[in-house]
């Protein structure tokens, strides 16, 4: 039987959600003509699937365009805060690689929700485990896998 972890860890990974751009424009306060020029320029991408139907958004460009008004908002130009959020990206990618490659159980306990971090790769008789805790305070922990 398939654990639920790694259900959750393909769906994360694959992010198959679409959203339209009345939504996308609601979710992140940017007008829909503001979403169309950006658009136009090559900051973001739609995918449309039949010809005259609705523009359709990644979730992944929901966070792209809150980033790019993020540092809008900052006082940056356009072209300087899509640079800039291309940067987060990149990061974030980065960290759903880590969240995909290293979660390897999820169970509650008295203590809190301990995430199995798996394995260190110099030393695999030990892995590592993060506690979650109330109040948003979280461990690491070692322990033997032996």
């Amino acid at each position: 039987m398939v654990s639920l972890t790694s259900i959750y860890r393909k769906q994360f990974a694959s992010a198959n959600l679409r959203i339209s751009m009345s939504e996308l424009a609601e979710a992140t306060e940017v007008s829909p003509s503001q979403l169309r020029y950006w658009e136009r320029k090559g900051y973001i991408h739609s995918e449309q699937f039949q010809e005259n139907s609705s523009h359709k958004y990644r979730l992944t460009t929901l966070f792209q365009v809150m980033g790019i008004k993020y540092f809008l908002d900052e006082g940056f130009t356009l072209p300087i805060a899509v640079a800039k959020e291309e940067e987060k990206r990149n990061q974030m990618k980065d960290f759903q690689r880590f969240i995909v490659d290293r979660i390897f159980d999820l169970e509650d306990t008295r203590e809190g929700t301990r995430i199995d971090l798996g394995p260190l790769t110099d030393n695999p008789q030990m892995s590592v485990e993060a506690l979650v805790k109330e109040e948003d305070h979280v461990e690491l922990r070692l322990y033997d896998t032996k």
